[in-house]
């Protein structure tokens, strides 16, 4: 891995936290306790889950809870919709066909809640199954609606819909930069209603060691290619795999951006988030980014991982720097 010594630009911050690296690895699909999704259910019943789409989503191949039907669990500060707060949708990894363990889902909304005060959203969207089932687009799609939809119900949600932001995590973190850099793409959604019209777009972009590339020569992750570009070949393939690399997209118009990532990243090669800094450097994007010497890749608030575990810290002051939230008390 190659290290470039970053300095701080006019309108940039990028702090680099030591060390040289070892080779690099690949994501390991099911390793270190990744589950296959089935758990995360959608629960009619649950006030706090709300489906994306009332009926059917588009392309859905029917209506099994756990498979078919993408949505968005809603974590309030006490549980209280009371006024109009900044609302940060947390987009969970696991290379598109399954969803990281719980650690990327329920611990970080509560801690985003509880401690930003912000109302926190994870997303459930769709995976890839066995026989390419909601492949590109499909995935963005859910990310593009979820926005959509919190931006339509602000309102009634308690958000300030001018205030949306995203975080993600390895594959949920290309997820969100795809929907943070197209922000005026619907990703040819078949179908249209009220909720799309709205076409909100994120006010920044936060990530956690995650996937930016989907070109094979600019480190990508085989997982997560393998997923989400099931079944496409040949001109078409190439031209996905140019346009779902971060790194080429990126225009001074991106919304700000936080990044953490380790240089002893075993799953994603921290490549990934190195080209992404240089191309947000070079097109003058506000960013903050932490490479750090140790971290454990889908440990979520990092807790107990040293190096790694200062990220919500910085991230909440980061976040008060910005005027995306109030200054909050720190707590440990």
């Amino acid at each position: 891995m190659r290290c470039k010594a970053f300095v701080v630009v006019t309108l940039l911050l990028i702090s680099v936290v030591a060390g040289t690296a070892s080779a690099r690895h690949g994501d390991r699909a099911a390793a270190d306790g990744q589950s296959d999704g089935s758990g995360n259910c959608f629960d009619a019943s649950d006030a706090t889950e709300i489906r994306l789409w009332p009926g059917a989503a588009p392309g859905a191949a029917g209506d099994d809870p756990c498979r078919d039907i993408p949505y968005l669990k809603m974590y309030a500060p006490n549980g209280v919709r009371d006024k109009s707060r900044p609302a940060i949708v947390i987009i969970p990894g696991g290379g598109y066909d399954r969803l990281s363990d719980a650690k990327e889902q329920a611990p970080v909304a509560e801690y985003f809640a509880s401690h930003l005060h912000v109302v926190a959203f994870v997303l459930y969207y769709r995976l890839v199954q066995h026989d390419g089932l909601y492949r590109y687009p499909v995935p963005m799609w859910d990310g593009r609606r979820a926005l959509n939809l919190i931006g339509r119900n602000a309102r009634a949600l308690g958000v300030d819909g001018n205030r949306i932001g995203l975080f993600g995590f390895s594959a949920g973190g290309h997820l969100a930069s795809t929907l943070a850099l197209h922000p005026d793409s619907d990703f040819d959604l078949p179908i249209h209603d009220a909720v799309d019209a709205a076409h909100a777009t994120p006010a920044f972009l936060g990530l956690g060691y995650p996937v930016i590339s989907m070109l094979p020569s600019e480190y990508a992750s085989p997982s997560s290619l393998k997923h989400l570009l099931y079944g496409y070949d040949g001109g078409t393939l190439q031209q996905l795999e140019y346009n779902l690399s971060g790194q080429h997209h990126v225009t001074r118009h991106m919304p700000p951006v936080f990044l953490f990532e380790s240089e002893d990243d075993q799953r994603i090669s921290p490549e990934n988030s190195i080209v992404f800094a240089t191309a947000l450097d070079a097109n003058r994007v506000p960013a903050e980014v932490h490479l750090f010497k140790h971290g454990v890749h889908g440990s979520g608030l990092s807790e107990g991982v040293p190096d790694e575990d200062q990220w919500p810290r910085l991230f909440q002051a980061w976040l008060e720097r910005m005027g995306f939230i109030g200054q909050v008390p720190v707590r440990g």
